[in-house]
């Protein structure tokens, strides 16, 4: 799972890396403002069906032929409103010049929707490899495609045609892949197919306006500074997801199990969330302070010394990675007890913060405003998660080991923000041996480590023996 998330980010920061040295900055804003529409638009052609399917599959595997007909349906509904979106936006908000690519880019919204189908399939199977082989096929390809568009001379409009090109072999390998397993779907009428919409609603409109959330703040950059500040700012963000998608490969292996979970054993359930709540945020922490130490490195290394100015802006995203884990785990927990609902409305909430926060804080302090609004709104959406786990879960209690987690994670953070370059890597080591020593000894009790150490090897063959969760 970890191998199909990074693919992604990694074949794409391959892409931006020639898009920045061959074309330059300004050209590199343009393709991230086009990318960000796109995967915005992509995730409501989905319209959250991982998710679903992923939750429901693994509970109900029995019913699965009936699900994939009515999530058929589905997925053709919600792509035709994704591209009449994309088309529309293109027609009477983006400049002449980038129409021809954007529509390019609109015709993989159908084969997106049935992608999504499949990635649900493949998880709640615990097929993660099929999942992998499509995603590196399609980035293979398109990544292969984009250089020889680079090499001879392509710009913009050859990579958009690759992009798409690249989308519909994946999305018929993937359909390859179905067969095979024998995931085959039952013809259903729409009437059928009226309450699985009406479920798959709140799935969609979550992960929608999540992917807003992420990508907001690109279109606001544009508005508000320009391309050059988003180019600037699309290269952060490049390094930022790589990163990011460490804790979200964790949560879709963790996902199927947690629903599972839920039906069978609420105690399991409970303890299933609890420990990866303290677990994943520890586990991005050394990820984070090694973007904060290298990451100004790592963009002039890829992007050139013109990209150096955006340090600062990518060590602030670094600093929310613990808080984009905890809340990772807290929402889609809250979704696999089927309170999607109230996840729904929070994101909203949480949504029109970031926006409100991004118009403040890129007006007054340029690059660096789109990570501290992504800081502050992040705080947002794990106070009210904790606060809807609380009241309509379990009761969340302020334990000396929950303070010395909090501790763990935000201290050698918070060191290596504030300390000044020349003396930043001593500041980090020091906050690493903290670090260390705490999350070994202070964050786990004694219990939850003899239950940790006696899952892994249940986990490891089940997972090895394609069994049950």
């Amino acid at each position: 799972m970890l191998a199909a998330r990074l693919a992604v980010p990694l074949f794409g920061f391959a892409i931006n890396v020639g898009i920045a040295r061959i074309h330059g900055v300004e050209t590199l804003g343009i393709y991230v403002q086009l990318a960000a529409l796109l995967l915005i638009t992509q995730t409501l052609a989905g319209a959250g069906m991982p998710l679903l399917l992923a939750r429901d599959l693994a509970a109900q595997p029995e019913n699965r032929a009936t699900i994939l007909g009515q999530s058929r349906k589905l997925g053709l509904l919600s792509a035709s409103l994704a591209t009449v979106g994309y088309a529309a936006y293109t027609f009477w908000l983006l400049p002449a010049d980038r129409l021809v690519p954007a529509l390019l880019l609109a015709s993989t919204l159908l084969p997106s929707a049935w992608m999504a189908i499949q990635e649900g399939v493949f998880v709640a199977a615990h097929a993660h490899h099929r999942l992998t082989w499509v995603v590196f096929a399609e980035n293979a390809l398109k990544a292969s495609l984009a250089f020889a568009a680079f090499f001879l001379g392509g710009g913009i409009v050859s990579l958009c045609a690759a992009i798409a090109v690249a989308r519909f072999v994946a999305c018929g390998f993937g359909a390859t892949q179905m067969r095979r397993m024998g995931a085959t779907s039952t013809a259903v009428s729409w009437r059928q197919s009226l309450g699985f919409v009406r479920e798959v609603v709140p799935f969609a409109a979550v992960l929608t306006l999540s992917m807003l959330y992420f990508r907001v703040d690109v279109l606001m950059m544009e508005a508000l500074r320009g391309e050059a500040d988003t180019g600037l700012y699309g290269a952060c963000l490049t390094l930022f997801s790589v990163a990011l998608l460490l804790p979200s490969s964790a949560m879709s292996a963790v996902y199927p199990r947690l629903s599972a979970a839920f039906r069978d054993s609420t105690q399991g359930y409970l303890r299933a969330t609890l420990m990866t709540a303290k677990l994943l945020p520890l586990a991005m922490v050394p990820v984070a302070l090694g973007l904060v130490l290298l990451g100004g490195w790592m963009l002039k290394i890829a992007f050139g010394v013109a990209f150096a100015d955006a340090a600062p802006a990518l060590s602030l995203l670094a600093a929310t990675l613990p808080l984009q884990a905890l809340n990772n785990v807290l929402g889609q927990s809250l979704q696999a007890a089927k309170l999607q609902v109230a996840v729904l409305r929070l994101v909203v909430v949480v949504l029109v913060a970031h926006i409100l926060f991004n118009r403040f804080a890129i007006a007054r302090f340029g690059l660096t405003g789109a990570p501290l609004a992504m800081l502050a709104s992040s705080l947002v959406m794990t106070l009210g998660a904790a606060v809807i786990f609380h009241r309509r879960v379990a009761p969340l209690a302020l334990s000396g080991r929950a303070l010395l987690s909090v501790l763990a994670v935000a201290a050698p953070l918070v060191m290596a923000l504030t300390t000044p370059p020349d003396w930043r890597p001593a500041a980090i080591a020091v906050g690493s041996v903290g670090f260390l020593m705490v999350a070994a000894f202070g964050v786990l009790s004694p219990t939850e480590r003899l239950q940790l150490a006696g899952a892994m090897p249940k986990l490891m063959r089940r997972q090895a023996g394609g069994g049950a969760p």
